[in-house]
């Protein structure tokens, strides 16, 4: 089973992922803010992180480009999402070698279908 990281201080929100995610078959871990959050990708590796950029503390963009500079993770697929404007511009997206970005509202099967791609490893 796949394990997906996802990282997000909006608790409802992060519960809805964690429910869509476990219902497609994979096994999830949470945290609730950026610190956290790059902790367990270290403790955990798991095979797939979706960040929301506007973490407070270390934003999820901070934490990707964190990531993508470290041999011993980099090649985890990393998913930002969020409502704001940087996820939209693909300059950023490519600049904080993010997989693939997600606009803030979207509909699970959007979710599922992009998360499916980067584990397959053929991110957007």
């Amino acid at each position: 089973m796949r394990t997906i990281l996802v990282v997000d201080d909006e608790m409802s929100f992060l519960e809805i992922l964690q429910v869509i995610l476990e219902r497609a078959g994979y096994r999830t871990i949470v945290a609730a803010n950026g610190r956290d959050g790059l902790n367990l990708i270290y403790q955990e590796h798991p095979d797939l992180v979706v960040l929301d950029d506007m973490l407070p503390g270390l934003s999820g963009s901070d934490i990707c480009m964190t990531v993508k500079q470290d041999p011993a993770v980099k090649h985890i697929p990393v998913i930002l999402y969020s409502a704001g404007p940087r996820v939209r511009d693909r300059d950023f997206i490519a600049q904080i070698r993010a997989d693939a970005a997600l606009y803030k509202p979207f509909k699970p099967s959007d979710a599922l279908k992009l998360i499916q791609s980067c584990l397959n490893g053929t991110g957007v």
